[in-house]
């Protein structure tokens, strides 16, 4: 097929050649319509509906249209037939050898999987993601009071892959009786092979819990894969319980920074002590960037960075200078991930 071709045609952009209106009063005639024209056009239309199995009609106006649909039902037809969309109940049982799943397939195999519990546990190695609390700061809410603390539900994600509620936890099942002058953990427990999540309050002197006798912040304790502490709960010799809720998510990342120079109270010394606080789940990595150039020609230049009694609650560091009796280096900046 080609573009009109009778006289009078005009370029309608790119050199492709067009029609135009007839203006008899500016003495500007029409574009000739040619019957090579129009036999293009009837024969190309013709072609397809031949080709889909239609007679020519007079009467029927959307034979072009019906040829369409019936060249593309055939297509896919014999796509289908070399690869068949799976069923559910076979996308459910994995038979899937030369057959593809379609969306509303995979949703039904999905609801009907999460609908079951918990995952295969030979998959769930490959969701190596720590859980996520879907409240304030990630932070669960531990209402304490003498002699006992509750926890308030809330929602938390599991391996970045289901998202369960502790609502399905009745209030006795929140509620924890404590003793008095001792040091809990509150943990949060989702089994793989019962699909049921647990809260516990763990005595920190329990050989059960502790039989080597760790000290409470040890990284043995951090929130893991299934298994997360929410908070630090310790008693007075009243048996009152202080609660201190930690943060729990897929990604735990802060910064600290000091943007003027800083000098020890003792001229002689080119050191300064500083501490963070985080209340983390999980013991953080730090890391120092050092972010301009001396403040002034009299600061010290910035030599070295040393982090003490770092655990999930915070930790100390120490800011040291090239010389004993300098300032210190700033600005530098302190980049926290756990």
């Amino acid at each position: 097929m080609d573009r009109v071709n009778g006289a009078g045609t005009i370029d309608i952009g790119g050199g492709r050649r067009g029609f135009r209106d007839e203006n008899l009063g500016a003495g500007v005639e029409g574009t000739e319509l040619t019957a090579l024209y129009l036999n293009m056009i009837q024969e190309e239309i013709m072609k397809v509906c031949a080709m889909a199995g239609l007679s020519p009609s007079e009467a029927d106006w959307t034979q072009l249209y019906q040829a369409i649909g019936i060249m593309m039902d055939a297509l896919f037809a014999d796509v289908e037939a070399a690869f068949p969309y799976a069923t559910t109940a076979e996308a459910i049982a994995g038979a899937l050898l030369n057959k593809i799943i379609n969306p509303k397939t995979l949703a039904d195999v999905l609801a009907v999987k999460l609908a079951a519990g918990p995952l295969d546990p030979a998959v769930v190695t490959y969701l190596n993601v720590y859980p996520t609390i879907l409240a304030a700061n990630n932070k669960a809410t531990v209402t304490p009071s003498a002699g006992q603390v509750v926890v308030t539900p809330f929602q938390w994600v599991w391996r970045q892959f289901k998202t369960l509620d502790l609502a399905a936890l009745n209030l006795a099942a929140r509620t924890f009786a404590t003793a008095a002058s001792k040091t809990y953990h509150l943990r949060l427990a989702y089994d793989v092979n019962t699909g049921v999540q647990t809260l516990s309050l763990k005595d920190l002197s329990s050989a059960g819990y502790n039989p080597s006798a760790l000290a409470e912040g040890n990284v043995a304790f951090d929130t893991g894969y299934d298994d997360m502490i929410i908070a630090l709960v310790t008693t007075s010799a009243g048996n009152v319980p202080t609660v201190k809720p930690l943060k729990n998510a897929s990604r735990l990342t802060a910064s600290a920074q000091r943007t003027t120079y800083v000098i020890n109270a003792n001229a002689s010394i080119g050191w300064v002590y500083d501490a963070i606080t985080l209340d983390w789940a999980r013991q953080p990595t730090i890391n120092l960037d050092t972010t301009n150039a001396n403040v002034t020609s009299n600061d010290d230049s910035l030599q070295g960075f040393i982090a003490n009694t770092r655990t999930r609650y915070g930790f100390n560091f120490l800011i040291t200078a090239t010389s004993p009796s300098g300032y210190i280096t700033c600005p530098y900046l302190i980049g926290i991930s756990a």
